[in-house]
């Protein structure tokens, strides 16, 4: 559930997380509808309170301080946007416009200026020996693949 807009969507979670989170859920009563977070009385909890019994004692737990539940949020949309893309990190976010995403998310990864230049160097030298890296067109129409054009 998105806490701003309460409306539901699927967000998919790796196996092995998804069978951790089952097998947690397959402990607590309700069945399907279990709720994986809930008061003592097994109610649903406010964002307050999640915080105050869960969140804050496992950053306490990981020895750190200072770190919010839109830290975590942040990074992983900064790490989404990076590695798949600013469309595919507004998907999981919940935005609608990929805008959202890259005004508040979406940060500079440091180090990533100085890899583009070595892989563009690299391209240009004609080394360029990176996985899935294109070298011109997909198609120039004869079913080959392209080359770059000399500068």
């Amino acid at each position: 559930m998105s806490l701003k807009s309460h409306q539901k969507r699927l967000l998919r979670v790796g196996p092995s997380l998804a069978k951790r989170l089952g097998r947690h859920l397959e402990t607590l009563p309700g069945g399907d509808d279990a709720l994986l977070f809930t008061t003592p009385g097994g109610k649903p909890l406010r964002y307050n309170q999640w915080r105050k019994a869960y969140f804050d004692p496992a950053v306490t737990a990981a020895g750190l301080t200072d770190v919010t539940p839109h830290d975590l949020r942040a990074s992983h949309g900064t790490w989404v946007a990076d590695r798949y893309g600013v469309m595919t990190a507004a998907h999981r976010l919940g935005h609608s416009n990929a805008s959202v995403t890259t005004r508040h998310y979406a940060r500079p990864v440091a180090g990533r200026d100085d890899q583009v230049a070595e892989a563009a160097d690299s391209w240009l030298s004609g080394h360029n020996h990176e996985p899935g890296a294109r070298s011109g067109h997909d198609d120039d129409g004869d079913g080959s693949a392209g080359t770059p054009a000399p500068l």
